[in-house]
């Protein structure tokens, strides 16, 4: 049975939209048809646009809501929550790429315009949708009692990892317009946790970036945090740790950093109980196809085992697209709807202030 077919536009044609949505979207032309892009780079969006035989180019992404026939659009900004909350408004289902905005002004917003527009609202957690992790997330809501967590993402800078794509990027864009997006950006992460040091800031950017991965896959595993406990920034904001309590007994100890000359990538999350443990461990999401891995370590027949899993080479992002593209034909609540992105958000502002004292 042929799939209904979504008409998207891409806001955002850089990175993350030439390694992963693009390539992906081809793929799955079946369920997908793309018929428009936006990028401030007037350059990189007719060159992308011409690569992949797109139709309709826009550098404003106001333009493409009022005049491309879409259905959805998928948001690769820098800075998403303002395309995704002219999207919503427009009417256009919306996927948009983590984090989904800098405060939790913007995210009300955004949510806000969702339900009122009632539109699929769903932000582009990747992790959440890989086989592996569905298979670490179901074994560990199945220990019993877990008192310890330990969540950790320390990395070497993706550039390390991209060397084999081959990237579009033209320098044309205005430098009134690349000037105003960065003051916009200083203004809303000022918003989240106000006037601070220099690395303070630098260490809320990189979670905003980098932890919103690990905050989605301890949500989707174990649940939110009732609190932070404490939390530490040093190396000039590029450390960051934090202790987060559950109820009753159950701990969780994060920690996240870069690797400025290595290229490693080191994110697992482990969850401890009394008689098993459950570890899923996550490759670089830029090796297209590598398997997370999850090992449980317990106790059978008075020996000790670790079962090692590798559950599938399907490719997390496309995953995600297929879900997307199920939840609007469907009617469906995706399983990362923008509340929670919102509460993750949250966390994450939580660290950054308890860090400040």
């Amino acid at each position: 049975m042929s799939q209904p077919k979504v008409r998207v536009g891409l806001i955002g044609t850089g990175m993350i939209a030439q390694t992963m949505h693009l390539p992906h979207l081809r793929e799955l032309s079946d369920r997908f048809e793309v018929a428009a892009l936006c990028d401030i780079s007037p350059g990189t969006v007719r060159a992308v646009a011409a690569k992949y035989g797109i139709p309709q180019t826009y550098t404003d992404h106001r333009d493409m809501l009022d005049k491309a026939d879409l259905d959805a659009v998928l948001v690769l900004t820098p800075n998403h929550a303002r395309p995704a909350i002219d999207a919503a408004r427009a009417g256009k289902h919306v996927l948009v790429e983590k984090p989904m905005c800098n405060n939790l002004a913007e995210a009300d917003e955004l949510i806000d315009t969702a339900r009122a527009s009632g539109i699929v609202g769903m932000v582009a957690y990747h992790k959440r949708y890989d086989p592996g992790y569905r298979i670490g997330q179901a074994a560990i809501r199945t220990l019993e009692r877990p008192h310890l967590i330990d969540l950790h993402d320390v990395i070497g800078p993706n550039d390390m990892f991209l060397a084999h794509y081959d990237l579009i990027r033209v320098d044309d864009v205005d430098r009134a317009v690349l000037q105003h997006a960065q003051q916009e950006q200083v203004a809303s992460l000022q918003v989240a946790i106000g006037q601070q040091p220099e690395s303070i800031m630098r260490a809320y950017g990189l979670m905003l970036g980098l932890s919103t991965h690990d905050m989605t896959i301890l949500h989707g595993a174990v649940g939110l945090p009732e609190r932070v406990i404490a939390a530490d920034i040093w190396d000039n904001g590029l450390g960051i740790a934090a202790m987060f309590a559950y109820p009753g007994d159950l701990r969780c100890m994060f920690y996240t950093g870069i690797m400025p000359k290595l290229r490693k990538f080191d994110e697992s999350l482990t969850v401890y109980s009394g008689d098993r443990v459950v570890s899923i461990q996550f490759p670089s999401p830029f090796l297209k196809n590598a398997p997370t891995v999850v090992e449980e370590w317990r106790m059978e027949g008075g020996a000790y085992q670790e079962v090692r899993t590798e559950a599938s080479y399907l490719e997390a992002f496309k995953e995600e697209l297929i879900h997307f593209h199920t939840c609007i034909v469907e009617g469906k609540t995706p399983d990362t709807p923008l509340e929670e992105g919102r509460e993750d958000i949250a966390t994450l502002i939580e660290i950054a202030k308890k860090a400040v004292g």
